[in-house]
């Protein structure tokens, strides 16, 4: 899916074909981070359909900017003297839960690949990315928003600065926007369920609003 300038991809293990995405959305919803009495934000949430993977194939994803050298937002330009430090930062969720995450500054070198996750396996090493397991009770809802966690693997692609040394991590300032994938194996729903599904992506509720 792309987002203005930024694109991200999700390859199975060893292929170098994307998994195919299907009705591809652009939402406004509002940011759980940065959100304060009487200031929301908005978040824009790219949204699509894809065909799961067996649960814990290996996989990983590519995120690419059409601008060689993205910039800081003015936003983020406004509340510092040193734009230059500012780093670009993809944290991935499956079913709203960190996963993993990765850090550039930008330089150019894309696309940037994130094969592994953030636990460890029991050599020590960080694990890959593996598919998240299908989770049929989406299908029970009655009700769909671009702001749900539960069956998405989600990447947030945000500014971010950092606090110190290495181990003190990053400080988030702005989300740009989130790509939210949403899979079910192949054949699964059923038709039907699948139309309905497709029919609620233009319901329009208070905080998530379809461009």
């Amino acid at each position: 899916m792309r987002y203005d300038d930024w694109d991200v991809l999700l390859f199975p293990w060893d292929c170098g074909i994307p998994m195919r995405e299907f009705q591809v959305t652009c939402h406004l919803v509002q940011d759980p981070e940065f959100s304060v009495p009487n200031c929301a934000m908005g978040l824009p949430t790219m949204t699509c359909f894809i065909p799961s993977l067996e649960a814990g194939s290996p996989f990983h994803i590519s995120i690419h900017s059409w601008v060689q050298n993205p910039e800081a937002s003015a936003f983020t330009k406004a509340i510092t003297k040193h734009p230059e430090l500012v780093k670009f930062q993809a944290r991935i969720y499956f079913d709203g839960c960190l996963i993993g995450s990765d850090v550039f500054d930008g330089s150019g070198n894309w696309p940037q690949v994130i094969n592994n996750a953030k636990d460890h396996n029991t050599n020590g090493q960080a694990d890959i990315l593996r598919f998240p397991i299908f989770l049929s009770d989406v299908l029970q809802q009655s009700s769909w928003s671009a702001a749900d966690d539960l069956g998405r693997i989600k990447v947030v692609i945000s500014e971010a600065f950092s606090r110190g040394p290495p181990a003190m991590g990053l400080e988030t300032v702005k989300n740009i926007v989130a790509f939210s994938f949403q899979h079910a194996p192949l054949g699964s729903p059923p038709r039907s369920r699948c139309h309905r599904l497709a029919q609620s992506l233009d319901v329009v509720g208070d905080a998530d609003r379809a461009f």
